[in-house]
């Protein structure tokens, strides 16, 4: 089947510019003389932050750095990575906060683990593990408390510090900002910390104003399209990447002298590759549709997947590109005779992406 193979070519495209892609953002690298150089950083995993920066100068050359080739790198947006020796290997190290003591990050095949270190004190690792047990064959849950005595080592200086560490069952990014704070408080008073992030809003809104043309197989013409997407995320999650899609799709089919008015809302979820120019996307789920003709009103159900490509122009402003789909009615509607096949439409739209 045509389209079949249309869709399937649409999503190996999408999933395969999802794997290649690079997410160049603004930074600046530190080098060994001390001297910066402002330019973009590949945006990439934890682990792979780890052992390399990826960045790209003034001319778009492209340059990899290892730890051993330079002092360090920062995003504009506030992460910062600092070449450190660990278990006598040099590694990057994300710089957490920055004080009396510094708490530092990083990711490895195993997981994620922080560090401490101070002056005159070494870096050393805040260990922390959990484990199952057993006794007598009988399973139980442990966590290990040996992060507790670590803090205190470096921290010891402060008598009230104690029982704020004890408050710290698992070791994590803000408990151990907020612990830094409390120790500075104590030990170094109208001295401030410095955190190394920003935190982002907890709701992104991209509103996506299109037009397109739609086929429905049972009828051997296109009919035009218009309509406007609305993606919801949350920045601060794990999850980052993916998008709550609705909106409301309009067109109309003629056929014999009827006319059929045609509505859709999106009930999907969508997958952004947040690259710095070209960003794929890929979304799935549901399809309510609404259909109307000589005053009679039906709805059904149909299953979607729909690949796309966005192009940044602008700050904030982005050309919307996707091909949408409707497959399997899971209702029978007023389309039930449009929409007697496994693939029930199909649509090319062109648009413009606004993120708020």
């Amino acid at each position: 089947m045509k389209l079949s193979r249309l869709l399937l070519a649409g999503f190996l495209f999408t999933t395969g510019l999802l794997n290649a892609q690079t997410d160049f953002k603004p930074g600046y690298i530190i080098k060994k003389s001390g001297d910066t150089i402002f330019g973009e950083i590949d945006y990439q995993s934890d682990l792979k932050m780890s052992w390399i920066c990826k960045f790209k100068n003034a001319d778009n050359t492209i340059i990899e750095y290892s730890p051993n080739d330079i002092l360090g790198y920062r995003f504009n947006e506030g992460r910062y990575y600092v070449s450190k020796e660990n278990n006598n290997i040099k590694v990057f190290l994300e710089y957490v906060i920055k004080g009396k003591v510094n708490i530092y990050y990083m990711a490895d095949d195993i997981g994620g683990h922080y560090y401490i270190d101070k002056q005159n004190m070494k870096l050393s690792k805040i260990f922390y593990e959990e484990k199952i047990r057993y006794v007598d064959n009988v399973p139980y849950y442990n966590t290990s408390t040996r992060h507790y005595g670590i803090l205190y080592s470096y921290m010891k200086d402060d008598p009230d510090i104690q029982k704020n560490i004890h408050t710290i069952n698992l070791p994590y990014r803000k408990n151990l900002i907020k612990l830094v704070r409390e120790y500075q408080n104590d030990v170094a008073k109208g001295e401030k910390c410095i955190v190394f992030e920003t935190k982002p809003p907890f709701l992104n809104v991209s509103i996506v104003p299109f037009a397109g043309v739609t086929k429905y197989k049972v009828y051997n013409k296109f009919t035009n399209e218009i309509g406007g997407f609305i993606y919801f995320n949350s920045p601060r999650s794990s999850t980052k990447h993916f998008y709550l899609k609705t909106g409301l799709v309009h067109h109309t089919l003629q056929e014999d002298g009827d006319k059929l008015n045609i509505f859709k809302i999106p009930l999907q979820i969508q997958y952004i590759y947040n690259a710095y120019r070209l960003q794929p996307k890929l979304s799935g789920g549901f399809n309510v549709i609404i259909g109307t003709s000589n005053g009679y009103k039906d709805s059904g159900l149909t299953f979607t997947l729909n690949p796309g490509l966005d192009f940044r122009i602008i700050k904030n402003l982005y050309l919307s590109t996707g091909l949408n789909s409707d497959f399997l009615q899971f209702t029978r509607t007023i389309l039930e005779d449009a929409y007697d096949f496994d693939i029930l439409s199909y649509s090319i739209i062109v648009g413009l992406r606004v993120d708020i």
